[in-house]
C-alpha cells in the first residue's frame, strides 16, 4: 500500500527547483564527460586549462589562486587538478616572481593544443544540450547568472 503523505512529499521534492537543477547538472555533466572522453580530459580540467589559456593571453604571472577565482572553483580542488594537469604536461607550475608564496602557472604547447581541440567539442555539446531552450537560451543564461549572484550577460527586460 502506498503512503499518500510519502507519495506527495516525494512528488513535491522531485519538482523543487533545486532538485530540478541538480538533475539537469548531472545530465549535463554526463554529456560533457562523454563528449570529452576521446580527448582524455574532464570538464573541470578543461575549464581550468581554458581559463589559464584566457588569462595567459593578458598576463605572464598567473597565480594558482587567481585561476581558481577566475574559474570560480574551489582552491583546494583547483590545486589537485593543477597537479594532475602538470603530470600530463598540459601546464607548468613554478615560482611566482613577485609573490614568493604563490605558484605561477603557464600553459604548455600541449595544453594549448588540448584547449584548441577539446573546447569546441565542449561548446558544441553545450549548444546541442541546451538547444531545447530555443531563442530563450540567453534568458536562461541570464537567470542562472542572477541566481549565482552575478550580473546578467545582457539586459533583462523588466516584467
Amino acid at each position: 500500500m502506498v503512503n499518500l503523505a510519502t507519495s506527495k512529499r516525494a512528488s513535491a521534492t522531485s519538482q523543487s527547483v533545486g532538485y530540478l537543477i541538480w538533475r539537469l547538472v548531472n545530465k549535463w555533466q554526463k554529456k560533457q564527460k562523454a563528449a570529452l572522453e576521446p580527448h582524455n580530459i574532464t570538464p573541470v580540467q578543461l575549464l581550468l586549462l581554458a581559463g589559464l589559456a584566457e588569462l595567459s593571453a593578458s598576463s605572464k604571472e598567473i597565480k594558482q589562486s587567481d585561476l581558481a577565482t577566475y574559474c570560480r572553483t574551489d582552491p583546494m580542488m583547483t590545486s589537485q587538478i593543477i597537479r594532475s594537469l602538470e603530470k600530463r604536461r598540459l601546464l607548468k607550475r613554478g615560482k611566482h616572481e613577485k609573490d614568493g608564496r604563490a605558484i605561477k602557472l603557464s600553459p604548455t604547447e600541449k595544453g594549448q593544443q588540448m584547449v584548441l581541440a577539446a573546447l569546441p567539442v565542449m561548446l558544441e555539446t553545450d549548444r546541442f544540450f541546451f538547444a531545447g531552450l530555443g531563442d530563450r537560451t540567453n534568458e536562461f543564461a541570464d537567470a542562472v547568472n542572477m541566481l549565482s549572484g552575478e550580473r546578467p550577460r545582457r539586459r533583462v527586460p523588466a516584467a
